[in-house]
């Protein structure tokens, strides 16, 4: 049985249209992305919507259908369900570095720190540098324009006293 479209939109729309692993918008891969079952239907997991994550076609065939056995406590880390900040730390060079060993193993069962992965993490980082840069800019633009009223206010205030003082 396949995934719905009804799903697949609800699954596109929680992971706000990225890689639920590695966080690649669809736009940037050209298409939608695919549906993981994160754990997979070969190993027990179920078409519900808390064992879906959206991912690019890489990271999926990285994961292939990889679950951790019984005695394997090597578990890939849930987009959704783990507190990712806790397992990884991404620096300025966009290299996405381990807290922890279920953090290691995601890292390197997904491949997470290609070099294009890398490169989009930093393009990312700077463009938020940037639109936030934009937006203090636009605050303080604000700032001034309202100062500059009041100022011209206070002027013609002034102008309004010297004109009076000038008719006596």
């Amino acid at each position: 049985m396949s995934i719905s479209a009804k799903t697949r939109k609800q699954v596109r729309q929680i992971f706000d249209y990225r890689c639920g692993y590695c966080g690649i918008p669809e736009h940037s891969a050209g298409s939608e992305l695919e549906i993981d079952h994160f754990q997979p239907k070969s190993c027990g997991g179920t078409d519900d919507l808390e064992n879906l994550v959206y991912c690019c076609p890489a990271c999926n065939r990285f994961k292939q259908d990889y679950w951790p056995g019984e005695n394997n406590q090597r578990r890939l880390l849930h987009p959704l369900k783990d507190k990712l900040e806790e397992h990884l730390i991404e620096d300025e060079d966009g290299l996405l570095i381990a807290l922890s060993d279920p953090g290691a193993f995601h890292i390197q069962k997904l491949r997470l720190n290609r070099p294009q992965l890398r490169s989009a993490r930093v393009t990312r980082r700077l463009r938020n540098e940037i639109y936030s840069g934009i937006d203090e800019a636009v605050a303080h633009s604000k700032q001034l324009d309202e100062r500059d009223s009041e100022l011209s206010k206070l002027l013609n205030v002034v102008f309004s006293h010297l004109q009076r003082l000038r008719n006596l």
